[in-house]
């Protein structure tokens, strides 16, 4: 394994005399910065326009993320490392009529280092149009990602882990932009969502003629109850119907169920959730259960650990492993545990971050030559947005 060195590259990293004004996204808990720093400057670059009393059109941005990462993973089923630019997206976000209206378009790239042919146009991934008429009412319409469960929350730009749970990977996968309606809103401490996505999916907006699926949620903010940053107590149902013979998204599910909670108090965080689905006919229940602590050790450097465990009532009902263990092959089972101990270093904020995980994995139960995996994954990344 080449865990200790990776390991003492990221400390080394991590320790630099990196000096930068902190952002408060709204996330995690920043001090706020005494002066413009060098990183405001920068990042202030792709923000073409701005102007809050032009009553038509207020500020025009260019939007992008590049996320890099290196692992390295060895296994009952083989080993393989690998260094990727992971996503490379550019794009641009408007708003418009005193905010009430905001546009977003993205492309996304694949361009890999030995995993795929690279290209520059690999997708849309996001195109949508959201207009807000109140905190209490808004509705986006376009092709986004779906809000179902703590991993699908927010943006991949501000996951604290390099990849998501076991549960979304069997329920979402890869397909994680869809066409689709929502409303969403704000009431007191309560607040609402309901969706309904195509579940036809292709590089752009897909056909719309492989079924649907309906989505709702309902949250409640504790935050002020508990003085805590963050404590975001949320359900979320996700039901698919209509499949056919041009259904590729969620095709295994009828029915998911999540339920979470995000808190954050002072320099300490926590996530458990539970969730449960329903597959088609042969594959079974699944069951899923993931905590997710974590700890400011510095204004910078948080230590974070995630354990994960997924069972499922048919032999082979746990099919998906993760994007680093697919590498090795398609392996089944029943019974799924995964601890992820990890190290994020916020150099600005979540806007530039570095990031350092190590998991041990484990498939069991199961029959045929695919039943069963058990492994070991290292994994350090950066990840910068603007």
């Amino acid at each position: 394994m080449k865990s200790p060195a990776l390991a003492a590259l990221f400390a080394v990293v991590a320790a630099g005399s990196l000096q930068a004004g902190s952002v408060d996204d709204g996330r995690s808990v920043q001090t706020a910065p005494t002066s413009e720093s060098i990183f405001d400057r920068i990042w202030g670059i792709p923000k073409l326009y701005r102007n809050d009393h032009n009553p038509v059109i207020e500020e025009f941005d260019i939007i992008g993320r590049l996320h890099e990462d290196y692992f390295d993973l060895e296994s009952n089923r083989g080993s393989t490392s690998f260094l990727e630019t992971r996503r490379f997206r550019l794009g641009v976000d408007a708003f418009f009529v005193d905010r009430h209206v905001e546009v977003e378009a993205e492309v996304d790239t694949a361009l890999r280092t030995d995993h795929s042919p690279s290209i520059f146009y690999n997708r849309l991934s996001n195109l949508w149009v959201r207009i807000e008429g109140s905190e209490a009412f808004g509705i986006r319409f376009g092709k986004f990602q779906p809000h179902f469960g703590y991993d699908r929350a927010f943006s991949n730009n501000y996951m604290k882990t390099f990849e998501r749970g076991v549960f979304d990977d069997q329920l979402v996968g890869s397909t994680d932009y869809l066409s689709g309606t929502e409303v969403s809103g704000k009431v007191g401490n309560f607040g609402y969502l309901a969706a309904i996505f195509s579940t036809n999916l292709n590089k752009e907006l897909g056909r719309f003629d492989g079924g649907q699926a309906y989505l709702a949620e309902i949250n409640y903010d504790f935050s002020k109850d508990w003085q805590a940053e963050k404590a975001l107590w949320v359900i979320d149902y996700l039901h698919a119907d209509g499949k056919n013979a041009n259904t590729n998204v969620f095709k295994n599910y009828r029915h998911a169920f999540a339920t979470y909670l995000d808190l954050e108090k002072g320099r300490f965080s926590m996530v458990p959730q539970f969730a449960y689905g329903d597959q088609v006919t042969g594959k079974g229940d699944v069951y899923s259960f993931q905590i997710m602590p974590g700890c400011k050790l510095t204004e910078k450097l948080e230590l974070l650990v995630r354990y994960q465990l997924a069972v499922a009532s048919e032999s082979n009902g746990i099919t998906t492993l993760n994007r680093q263990q697919k590498t090795v092959g398609a392996f089944t089972g029943d019974t799924y545990n995964a601890c992820y101990v990890g190290l994020n270093y916020y150099v600005y904020g979540q806007k530039l971050k570095l990031m350092f995980g190590e998991e041990y994995a484990r498939l069991g139960g199961g029959t045929g030559p695919s039943a069963g995996y058990h492994g070991w994954t290292t994994l350090v990344g950066l990840r910068l947005f603007f």
